[in-house]
Order: C-alpha cells, then structure tokens, then sequence
C-alpha cells in the first residue's frame, strides 16, 4: 500500500510533541558526519476515542544542508498496525508549499514502515538546513483490538522483501549527494502510570530531582527511566526548563507540575512515551 498525505498537526509530549521549526538558507554542505549528527527521536499520543497512536518523528540536523532522507521505523505488528504517514509542515513548505518533489511511502513494509523524501525536482535546490524539525513526518498506528500499550517502536533498516509493495532502502539522510546513517535507537510506547517531575524515580518529588535532569542533560549522567516525568512542565521535551521549573516549585516560587501530580496517573493529554520502566507508583 502507497500513501502519500500532507499534512502539519500539533503534538505534544516527550509528551507528545508536536509542530516545529522552519528555516531556509543555502550554504555550502559541511562536513556531514555519521551517526551523531543526525539524532532521530520518536514522541506522540493515543487517541483513545478513535484507537490511533499518532507518532512524531523529528530530526536534530547537525550535518548539513539536508536534500531528503529515507527513514525506516520498526513496530510490533501484533500491538501496531500502521494506516498512513503524514509529511510535517517544513516538508509541506518546499517548493513554495507544493511540498516535496517525490514520495516513497511503504505501510505494509515487512515489520514496519519505510518512507523516503526527495525534496527537488530535476534542477530544483530545497533542502532543510542545520536544526531541530519536531514534526518530519507523522505516523498513524491502530492498536491492534484487546491489546494494550507496551511496545517500542525503533528507527531500523528494514531488510529487502521478494514481494508486496515494499522498499530495500536502509535509513539514511542525504546531504551534498552523499547518504549518511544516523543513529537507529529504540523508543518505548506505553500508558502506563508515572509522577510528573519525579526525574529519578523514587516516587517522591524534591531537589534531588532537577539535579538528576541537570546531569542528565549536562554531564552525561544517566537517562531517566521515564522520560515523561522528567518532562517536569509538559512541553515539547526534556530541557534547561524542566530543571528551573522544579526549583521554582519545590522553592514555592512557581506553580506545581502538570497532571500526572501530585498523585501517579497516565497523562491526561495522552502521551504514551517514554515510561517503559517506572515502578514508583504504589
């Protein structure tokens, strides 16, 4: 199956992330470099009224000026089934919002989805410059009937297929002609319960917490085991502000956290990323 949409949706987290970012210069492509200049990240929500986990994927460009991408993302086929793929509004914005010159987009890829951008035509030269896109793409996945949410879902090179409608494209980002792979990292997918602003998971919320999130971010100190409670003041990711949001609150100088607070629950607004492992709440 070929689907091919256009579309730009908010979403929210680490949480659920969403929009994003939009800039257009034309530089000479520098020195492009595998793996680590090209971080790839996964975030989104469940719409439990229609049964669909709406998926975000964004790209941290460091390499280069960016002329198109082919990106595979792998899933449990007995918790997921995925429906369609929606280009975000930075790809719209090519070619003077007529979007990208070519689409490859495989649902029905053996294990997972495959799904390739040109941005030019013959003679044309968009490209995505260095920076954070949010929302390259979006991925809509039905859960699949009496199942519950507790899966990953991981960026992969899908291997080639001898039929059906599928693509052999490994996961790469093209700068100056040339591929280069990123980093391919796993993302857990669940609903499960957690405390907002509980960075280190111990089930209680003080100062201890925005000094782990500072290590984290800072000083390679360890990831937090659910990401979503590290997002102390529910936006789009983990950051300074989580860290200076906690102070001001456990200082009584700003509000307290977003639900899931003070008690555990799952996010209201439905974000189902980044809890695989909390075992605070009683």
């Amino acid at each position: 199956m070929n689907t091919q949409i256009s579309a730009s949706r908010r979403m929210a987290t680490l949480s659920v992330i969403s929009g994003f970012i939009l800039a257009v210069v034309i530089t000479i492509p520098i020195g492009a470099q595998s793996g680590s200049d090209f971080v790839l990240a996964l975030s989104g929500t469940y719409d439990a009224a229609e049964n669909i986990l709406l998926v975000d994927v964004s790209i941290e460009n460091n390499g280069g000026d960016m002329q198109g991408f082919n990106i595979d993302v792998c899933h449990d086929e007995g918790i997921l089934d995925p429906k369609a793929i929606f280009y975000g509004p930075e790809i719209q914005a090519l070619n003077g919002g007529s979007g990208p010159a070519f689409i490859f987009s495989y649902i029905d890829a053996p294990g997972g989805i495959v799904y390739g951008v040109v941005f030019s035509g013959f003679g044309g030269n968009e490209v995505l410059p260095i920076g954070f896109y949010r929302q390259l793409f979006q991925i809509h996945y039905d859960l699949v009937a009496g199942v519950t949410i507790d899966t990953e879902l991981c960026f992969c090179n899908i291997p080639p297929c001898n039929t059906g409608n599928c693509s052999v494209a490994e996961t790469i980002i093209v700068i100056g002609g040339q591929s280069y792979p990123p980093e391919l990292n796993c993302f857990d997918v669940t609903s499960g319960d957690f405390l907002r602003g509980d960075a280190n998971a111990d089930g209680t919320i003080n100062i201890a917490d925005p000094i782990f999130s500072l290590s984290y971010l800072f000083s390679q100190g360890l990831e937090p085991t659910c990401l979503e409670a590290a997002n102390a003041n529910n936006d789009t990711g983990i950051d300074l502000g989580d860290a200076l949001f906690l102070l001001n609150y456990i200082n009584g100088m700003g509000p307290a956290p977003p639900a899931p607070f003070p008690v555990c629950g799952v996010d209201p607004a439905g974000a189902v990323f980044g809890c695989g492992n909390y075992d605070a709440c009683p």
